[in-house]
């Protein structure tokens, strides 16, 4: 008996680029099949094809036995293929409702002229929202709710249509744990329905929790593939990379300087009390908490994009009472946002341009910029950070993990000594954190220090001298090297106590 969806020796060029050479992917119906690999291995790309964004050069799709021709997203969606892509595909100025249903509201008649049924549309979106368990207004813009909110809002919408085939391409980037559980929670549930859901993800942790299945590509081609219990967690990074990667956390000791950045008393609006922080030279300080802690409030205020506040700064022994990015900057403090924030890249100019706009001093002349000068810099920090692109790219063109470096190179050419990275390798492969962390490495030897604010509890235990674990906008916690761990970190944000930790 064959398979619920086999897609037989699909080949794809971009030009003379094979980036998906006879790929045979196989899923059972109603199963959580999760599809993984680096950046540039082919994933995306091969689920592109299925949802109709692309033809293969070479392959056929079979559904159910059935040999299917999709040549287009609408046709993909009559199959009962419905892709929720990594990029938000929402309408910020259209309600929840509206974005639910878009094209397709319900009539109360279609003659003489189509009159929808505005009512029926409200009441399906309450019936969703109240599912999911998300206190939202039907009516609210969607531009208004959070990143996560939305995320759920494009779950909401692909499970309208009533898909026989749901493909998640790294639908839980930027969730939360609770939401993050709640999807999943969610997908066991449409799995009794018979629905079948692709799962593309980076995490690891998360496809073992939740896949049945898993496929594993690299460079184009399958490498391994077999049900989730019979693969284990070195087995899938080896198979990716095509190599051991011994260690995911590539953690060196720096010998600590003096102190470079200290917090007194700080406080923001009612999101951030009495906070009370400092940093060493050739430091990693991690910053952890759940959704809503404050992490990245914190992040901003030092950075002066939010303003004002009480209490004090001191960079390098100077007091702030305000702060501005442009105070920041002039003090060596920077921001690296995370990838898809308005604080991180001008996606739509080029690399140079992004690299040098921190610092057009030093590429100009007599007042005129260098061309010639930009690109040289640019060139040297690609090479430096071994990012594989061209200076003229534009940023938008190039993978998470160039992105990432990217941003972190804007800063290095802004001569950066302290640094606030937001969630560094979030939506990246595993090869590339590696890369971000080796950079992060190189940083601190060199006597910068990195302030790391990251979901990623397991990725703090490994990398940092330090971790501040902040709830409800206060540090309530700050872990020493020996003391850091998954479970400890996560202890603590989720509101633990030392008096309730010793009672047990």
């Amino acid at each position: 008996m064959g398979s619920y969806l086999e897609m037989r020796n699909i080949t794809k060029k971009f030009s003379d680029n094979v980036v998906l050479d006879r790929v045979n992917f196989r899923v059972e119906k109603g199963q959580v099949h999760a599809l993984i690999g680096e950046n540039g291995s082919g994933k995306t790309t091969l689920m592109n094809i299925l949802a109709g964004l692309y033809t293969p050069n070479d392959g056929e799709i079979y559904i159910d036995g059935e040999k299917v021709v999709i040549d287009s997203p609408i046709k993909a969606q009559n199959t009962g293929i419905y892709m929720i892509h990594q990029e938000l595909r929402l309408f910020p100025d259209l309600s929840v409702a509206e974005n639910i249903f878009v094209k397709r509201e319900p009539l109360k008649r279609s003659f003489p002229v189509p009159v929808i049924d505005w009512a029926k549309v409200y009441q399906e979106t309450e019936r969703y929202l109240k599912y999911f368990q998300l206190n939202i207004n039907p009516r609210t813009p969607v531009g208004y709710l959070s990143y996560g909110q939305q995320k759920f809002i494009e779950i909401i919408k692909a499970i309208s249509h009533k898909s026989d085939i749901l493909i998640m391409d790294e639908t839980t980037a930027a969730l939360t744990e609770k939401e993050i559980q709640l999807l999943f929670d969610t997908i066991r549930e449409i799995k009794k329905l018979g629905v079948t859901v692709i799962f593309i993800s980076h995490r690891l942790g998360e496809v073992k929790q939740i896949a049945d299945a898993v496929t594993i590509l690299r460079d184009g081609e399958v490498v391994g593939s077999g049900k989730m219990n019979d693969m284990d967690m070195a087995d899938m990074i080896q198979a990716m990379a095509g190599k051991d990667i011994e260690d995911r956390y590539p953690k060196i000791k720096v010998k600590l300087g003096g102190e470079v950045l200290r917090v007194e008393n700080l406080n923001y609006e009612s999101l951030l009390q009495n906070i009370n922080l400092d940093l060493r030279k050739g430091e990693i300080l991690g910053i952890a908490g759940l959704s809503g802690a404050g992490r990245k409030t914190l992040a901003k205020v030092l950075f002066g994009i939010n303003s004002p506040f009480t209490g004090t700064i001191k960079i390098n022994g100077k007091s702030f009472s305000r702060m501005t990015p442009q105070m920041a900057m002039k003090n060596g403090l920077c921001f690296v946002a995370g990838t898809g924030t308005e604080e991180s890249l001008i996606k739509q100019i080029s690399v140079t341009k992004n690299i040098t706009i921190t610092n057009l001093k030093r590429v100009s002349k007599a007042g005129f910029l260098n061309p010639a000068l930009e690109a040289d810099y640019a060139s040297d920090y690609l090479e430096r950070l071994e990012i594989y692109a061209d200076h003229d790219d534009i940023a938008e063109t190039l993978s998470g993990g160039k992105q990432k470096k990217v941003t972190l190179a804007k800063w290095l050419f802004n001569n950066a000594k302290i640094l606030i990275m937001d969630e560094p390798t979030a939506g990246i492969d595993i090869g590339s954190k590696v890369d971000i962390y080796n950079i992060i490495n190189e940083l601190v030897m060199s006597g910068a220090s990195v302030i790391m604010i990251s979901s990623d509890f397991p990725e703090l235990a490994g990398m940092c001298d330090r971790v501040a674990v902040m709830y409800k906008g206060r540090i309530i916690k700050i872990l020493d090297r020996s003391e850091l761990s998954n479970e400890k970190i996560l202890y603590y944000a989720a509101g633990g106590s030392d008096k309730e930790k010793s009672a047990h």
